[in-house]
């Protein structure tokens, strides 16, 4: 598998995330990668339980004050990226 098709896998994933907690609102097909979640009118609870499951998802911890603003499906891949997180089989 390519760097560029794992990253998408891994992006993939963390659309799916992203569908559960607000109820399909925000799917891959709705929103693009770079979307800013506060343009889509996601709630801060559901970001809140995003980042949640890919802490749960990953085995990773994200701290909200250190990794910056997390305000898009890039934004997260970049940080588990950093973190060493690779696409998982679904």
């Amino acid at each position: 598998m390519s760097v560029e098709s794992a990253h998408d896998a891994l992006r993939q994933q963390i659309f799916v995330l992203l569908s559960e907690v607000t109820g399909g609102s925000l799917a891959s097909n709705r929103v693009d990668t770079n979307t800013e979640f506060t343009e889509t009118g996601m709630s801060s609870i559901e970001y809140l339980e995003l980042v949640e499951k890919i802490e749960t998802k990953f085995g990773v911890v994200i701290d909200l004050e250190a990794d910056g603003s997390l305000t898009s499906v890039d934004k997260f891949l970049d940080v588990l990226l950093k973190q060493g997180v690779s696409a998982q089989v679904m």
